[in-house]
């Protein structure tokens, strides 16, 4: 029989999951926006890099900026997870209304980048918590329960893709009444969150930092040095910044891709549609088999991120639609696992020591990569007349965190063999 706290914790992260998948669709939807934009008597000279200074902006304060909101709240503000959780709701709620009415792209940079993206941050972080608390590592369910907040992302990717297309192509919506729309839903699932909230278990932070994959717990393996904590951390902060800009750039570049291609805009909807579908399942399968492939979420990593490499290599030189669908159904498969481990691969890194700030160097060097790539494509579009040296780029920093990836994981063998 299961216990009334784990239920209320399923419960949770049910509605968590949703929450995070709707936000995932509004952010990664700003392909089909800018293309919205572009169509809007209020943006008729705006260039594609300043259409994605708003999605730079709401980024950097999401995955970077929204951190530092965080810590000092919770050190000087003393708020609880209930009420970040609730600020979180309010301050990505009002954003998006305020952008509905919005007149210049300086304007969405303030209220979708700013508040929203700190609303989404807060929200992130606070809620990732709340299920690690739910779920403790000591938890048969743990890399289930933290990757799966994020397995249905790719489906709202495709749904929120498709409704804005739809509401936009409307003359009698529009994109404002879309982000009203986007608005309503989020805060009506945010405060069915807060709702169900509860009063999660507290566990020690032993069972928080214990290591599930441990093959030999009577081995001593040498304590880690100062030096290298200091470069582990520096080649993750390396690898995820690489990550960061790989993995936002394909779903914001693709609808204006093909545009140039000479495609309507209904292939684009059509496109991102595979690119979402294709992503859940991916990312599904590799949250249900991730508590059986403890110890080998690195592992799991590389392999994705080699695939992606060479699938963003054919892309800079394919033109045709099938290649381009190709092109979407790999790397929606193959970001799955690429994803799934977002919490749990920092269990691996140094053996289960130093989680947190690990986690929290992901997310800062997350935010960095993810901040300069929509700017910096749409400069390349703007100066080149198209999106291949943006391919190539992609494909590069997939490289990169292959390479990053590979020392870390030599760098553990090598203190288990000296062990």
């Amino acid at each position: 029989m299961v216990s009334p706290c784990i239920y209320r914790g399923w419960v949770v992260l049910g509605i968590a999951t949703l929450l995070f998948m709707t936000q995932k669709g509004i952010e990664v939807s700003w392909g089909t926006t800018i293309l919205c934009f572009q169509q809007d008597e209020d943006f008729p000279q705006s260039t594609l890099a300043l259409l994605g200074t708003p999605l730079s902006v709401f980024l950097a304060f999401k995955v970077s900026l929204s951190n530092l909101i965080y810590m000092a709240l919770f050190k000087y503000g003393q708020l609880s997870l209930r009420q970040f959780t609730a600020l979180g709701v309010s301050l990505m709620v009002l954003g998006l209304f305020l952008t509905s009415f919005a007149d210049s792209p300086q304007f969405v940079a303030a209220s979708f980048g700013i508040l929203s993206g700190s609303g989404t941050g807060v929200l992130i972080v606070c809620t990732y918590i709340v299920i690690a608390l739910w779920f403790p590592w000591s938890h048969r369910f743990h890399v289930f329960s933290t990757s799966v907040l994020s397995a249905m992302d790719p489906l709202g990717i495709t749904v929120v893709n498709v409704v804005v297309a739809n509401m936009c192509a409307d003359p009698s919506l529009g994109w404002r009444w879309a982000f009203r729309l986007c608005a309503a839903v989020f805060g009506s699932m945010g405060s069915l969150l807060l709702a169900v909230f509860g009063n999660p278990p507290i566990v020690s932070s032993e069972q928080q930092e214990a290591m599930p994959n441990e093959k030999s717990p009577n081995i001593q393996k040498p304590p880690w040095s100062v030096r290298s904590k200091v470069v582990i951390h520096g080649i993750w902060a390396i690898a995820i910044c690489c990550k960061g800009f790989a993995y936002f750039l394909p779903m914001v570049i693709l609808p204006k891709h093909l545009i140039d291609l000479g495609y309507k805009e209904v292939d684009a909807v059509k496109v991102i549609s595979v690119f979402g579908t294709v992503g859940a399942i991916g990312q599904a399968f590799a949250s249900l088999v991730g508590d059986y492939v403890k110890g080998y979420i690195m592992v799991a990593n590389l392999v994705a991120a080699t695939m992606l490499t060479v699938n963003n290599i054919i892309a800079a030189y394919s033109t045709s639609l099938t290649a381009v669908y190709v092109y979407c159904a790999v790397s929606g498969f193959f970001l799955g696992p690429y994803l799934a481990g977002y919490y749990a691969v920092n269990n691996e890194i140094m053996d289960g020591e130093n989680i947190y700030t690990l986690f929290l160097t992901m997310r800062l060097s997350k935010g960095v990569g993810a901040t300069v790539g929509p700017y910096l494509a749409g400069h390349i579009r703007d100066v080149t007349g198209s999106y291949q040296a943006v391919f190539l780029s992609i494909a590069s920093c997939f490289g990169m965190f292959i390479l990053a990836t590979f020392l870390l994981i030599c760098n553990k063998k090598w203190r288990y063999l000296k062990s």
